[in-house]
């Protein structure tokens, strides 16, 4: 497991949380404080503190450097497998970073304690600010096309439903304004042409035609949604 996949302590520490403990335990928090000051490592095999947490992920930044990332390659050239989720975001990389095209990607992802977690993200966003250590989103790209990171919605992403917790959190992005608009479901509006996207796939509103839909399956990432909007040059 890499920390690199947490960008907070406690985003680590829920991996510890199992479907059982949500089910008899319903306070986050306590169950939190629970397996940090009551379990420990004794009975986790090996839960790191805060402390820990934050040097050991640091150390896997330094790993990264040099990236060797010249300015014109891509992270899709690191691809090494025939997953079908992940030759699509490569193939769309390069008109991504070009500013042709905006994507914003849905995952539905079950965890290993069988806790499920949903989101949206914007995909160029993501590519773009990963190209840099200093992100405090970094996601490790490279390892994501060579199969050793695994991509997983964050609670900084476009959205975030956590399923057991009943709980979504939204957020803007560079590329898109997040619009809740109650029969719509959700909007997302360009913040470069203006534009709105329905990414509720039940609809067929206006909205819905301004992105191109389309469903891909992968064993990893199961059936990931691929709403693609080619950006319409305002002069």
């Amino acid at each position: 497991m890499s920390l690199l996949e947490f960008h907070s302590y406690n985003e680590y520490v829920d991996q510890f949380i199992t479907l059982s403990d949500v089910r008899y335990l319903r306070n986050w928090d306590f169950q939190r404080k629970l397996i940090k000051n009551a379990c420990g490592k004794s009975c986790l095999g090996g839960l790191l503190t805060e402390e820990e947490y934050h040097d050991r992920r640091q150390k896997e930044l330094d790993m990264l450097k040099p990236r060797g990332m010249g300015e014109s390659q891509l992270f899709g050239d690191f691809l090494n497998n025939n997953d079908r989720v992940l030759k699509q975001i490569a193939k769309r990389e390069n008109m991504l970073l070009n500013k042709q095209l905006s994507t914003i990607i849905y995952l539905l992802m079950r965890s290993s304690n069988g806790l499920e977690v949903s989101g949206f993200i914007d995909l160029e966003q993501s590519l773009r600010e990963s190209r840099f250590l200093s992100s405090k989103y970094f996601v490790d790209w490279k390892g994501v096309f060579e199969g050793t990171v695994k991509l997983k919605p964050g609670k900084h992403h476009l959205s975030h439903f956590d399923w057991y917790k009943n709980r979504v959190v939204y957020n803007d992005s560079d590329n898109f304004q997040v619009v809740d608009e109650g029969a719509h479901s959700l909007l997302m509006q360009h913040r470069g042409d203006h534009k709105m996207i329905c990414v509720n796939t039940k609809c067929d509103c206006p909205a819905s035609k301004n992105a191109r839909r389309s469903m891909h399956a992968s064993p990893i990432y199961g059936h990931a949604i691929f709403f693609d909007h080619i950006i319409r040059r305002i002069n």
